[in-house]
């Protein structure tokens, strides 16, 4: 039976930051990178208190690492206001009206006057320690995702800039690139409406789709991300940040069901064995213990200068080892808050012992110097002495919630469908007012011509697909297509049929990715289809794509290829009728009933080389005539 078999209370809510294909928000710099750097500023971040006098929790964890960032810049797609070094550029009328639309678009109650807002971010992924952040609109009746579930309302949609990309991170700086760094994107939260993993696929599915209407969006790996919060009753809520692949939602919301409800059996096991009064902070010294370790781990550290410490944790024993979710135990989340908050890469428990090399005979010394009795067990950690006491306060705090429960916090999404700790729940002391740019009144007339060219609704798009002679099937995968938005710019202009076009997008792109790993990019696709001639056969639309975008043709000088590549009516009909008498016999006995078996055989001679229908017409045609 599954784990959430009537659990009634769950409550999910998604966060979706697409970001939308325009230049960055603030400067007039690109949203592409060139994978190279042509130099690099180094800063250091600190927390600073809101205009309350309150420090953000979230920001004070990164305050405590005090880790130096370095930025790698490219002079041709960056300018001083991405360094912070110049004041944010007025935002241009065409992003801020495509957040209108998208707004719009989900019947949201856009704001009389935008102001822009500062959200405190020192992790590095802001030059100046905070992002940039509008609000547009707010959901009312009619902002609703339609599921098989049941609606799920929109609550809210801001313009934002995007953060900086991570190169590397490191206990004491982190590297990042500024290409990423203000490209404009939108965030769109639900309300916490879903009631079930599948449902929350389903939603974001149907967002996800929603923006691709609109033909404001990016496409691609990274383009779009979900952050999902959820709590069960008992539990408390989470933030899941940084979920790209919408396939792994549903198992995500799973395994942090199964880690709550864990929490919560944990918590009532260590109630029944002592109070939290037990467990107090009084860290020991246990570097005379392991001084003739046969641990290479701990007798390395040593080595270094560095000390190891030891915590009593009293009616933890067999708890640390406690599976969470699969793979992960509460020693694993115990670890994770020594990571961030004291930048120790990870402890060593009693559960887990002995192992690492630490013998029988140092585990009993340990608990001898700890004072350990059969219920209790002891973390230990190794590195320098600055480090170690502040993880180990992080591990006391952790073990202290977990009298409690849950705790409330900010989680990171891993490949495998577990999550880590981050930092804690950001607070209301992390926004302030952006002083550097004046409030943008939205006027009434401004939202009447927006709604006059808003994009039809996924339906309507497919309706008009099927009357251009697509099939039902092709239509639906066209419009939940990254493509939908190149086949809308050159259907009207192309000299290929609808149908011929949509093949082109839905079949032999992904087939190219799959064979060679490559993605075109609209730049590419578009200027081929616009101009590709009637005179050719739309079986040669690959080959021209590879000698365009991989060999570096013009257009022209493609065209001019392909014709001298391709194949006569002639050269087909002398083809046919030598493989008809080649395969006579069959012929005779099968009749017009051959004609698929010949076909087969001239496509694996003709394919990209003339029109299919051709093939088949003149090879009907023959063996017509040779049965006659």
């Amino acid at each position: 039976m599954s784990i959430l078999a009537g659990l009634s209370s769950l409550k999910v809510g998604l966060e979706f930051h697409q970001r939308l294909a325009f230049h960055k928000l603030f400067c007039k710099c690109p949203s592409t990178s060139s994978g190279e750097a042509s130099g690099r500023v180094v800063r250091r971040l600190r927390a600073s208190a809101s205009e309350l006098g309150e420090l953000d929790p979230a920001a004070l964890v990164e305050a405590s690492r005090s880790r130096l960032f370095t930025y790698h810049i490219d002079d041709s797609f960056n300018c001083l206001v991405e360094l912070d070094e110049e004041p944010p550029h007025t935002i241009d009328d065409e992003i801020l009206d495509a957040a209108l639309e998208i707004a719009l678009y989900f019947n949201m109650t856009i704001v009389d006057e935008a102001r822009v807002m500062r959200k405190t971010v020192i992790d590095g992924s802001n030059t100046s320690g905070f992002q940039r952040t509008l609000l547009i609109a707010l959901g009312n009746d009619n902002s609703i995702v339609e599921t098989s579930e049941g609606p799920v309302r929109l609550k809210s949609l801001c313009l934002e800039e995007e953060s900086a990309f991570i190169v590397e991170s490191g206990r004491e700086s982190a590297e990042y690139r500024l290409d990423r760094l203000g490209i404009p994107l939108v965030e769109i939260a639900t309300e916490p409406d879903i009631k079930s993993p599948s449902q929350a696929l389903e939603a974001a599915e149907e967002v996800g789709l929603a923006l691709r209407m609109t033909g404001k969006v990016m496409r691609g790996l990274g383009t779009i991300r979900q952050d999902i919060n959820i709590s069960i009753e008992g539990g408390a809520r989470q933030e899941i940040k940084g979920v790209q692949n919408l396939k792994l939602i549903p198992e995500i919301i799973e395994r942090e069901v199964i880690r709550q409800k864990n929490l919560i059996k944990l918590r009532d096991i260590l109630r029944e064995r002592c109070s939290p009064s037990s467990l107090v902070y009084s860290p020991i010294d246990l570097t005379s213990v392991f001084r003739n370790t046969g641990s290479r781990m701990i007798s390395k550290a040593l080595s270094r200068g560095e000390v190891v410490y030891g915590l009593k944790a009293p009616g933890f024993k067999g708890l640390l080892g406690m599976e969470l979710q699969p793979g992960r135990r509460f020693g694993t989340e115990l670890a994770d808050y020594a990571r961030v908050w004291g930048g120790l890469q990870g402890i060593i428990h009693t559960d887990e012992l002995p192992g690492y090399g630490i013998s029988e005979i140092e585990v009993e010394k340990v608990c001898e110097a700890l004072g350990l009795s059969k219920d209790d067990a002891a973390i230990i950690a190794i590195g320098n002495p600055e480090r170690v006491e502040a993880s180990l306060k992080a591990v006391y705090r952790r073990m202290m919630q977990a009298f409690e429960g849950v705790p409330s916090e900010t989680r990171r999404a891993l490949e495998d469908g577990n999550t880590d700790y981050l930092r804690p729940l950001p607070g209301s002391a992390r926004m302030y007012p952006e002083t550097d740019i004046p409030p943008i009144p939205i006027s009434k007339e401004r939202l009447e011509r927006i709604k006059r060219i808003l994009p039809k609704k996924p339906r309507e798009k497919i309706r008009e697909f099927e009357e251009m002679g697509l099939s039902s099937h092709m239509a639906q995968q066209l419009v939940r297509s990254h493509y939908l938005t190149v086949f809308e710019k050159v259907v009207k202009e192309s000299n290929l049929t609808p149908l011929a076009l949509a093949s082109f997008l839905l079949n032999t792109l992904p087939y190219l990715k799959r064979e060679g790993g490559r993605e075109y990019s609209d730049e590419e696709i578009i200027p081929l289809l616009r101009t590709f001639p009637k005179d050719l056969p739309r079986e040669m639309l690959q080959e021209a794509l590879i000698l365009f975008a991989d060999k570096g043709m013009s257009l022209n000088e493609v065209y001019e290829e392909l014709r001298r590549r391709r194949i006569s009516e002639d050269d087909i009909r002398a083809e046919a009728k030598r493989l008809i008498e080649e395969n006579l016999s069959y012929v005779k006995e099968r009749g017009m009933g051959s004609v698929k078996m010949l076909m087969g055989r001239m496509m694996e001679k003709f394919r990209g080389l003339a029109d299919g229908s051709t093939i088949y017409r003149i090879l009907e045609e023959e063996v017509k005539r040779r049965l006659d």
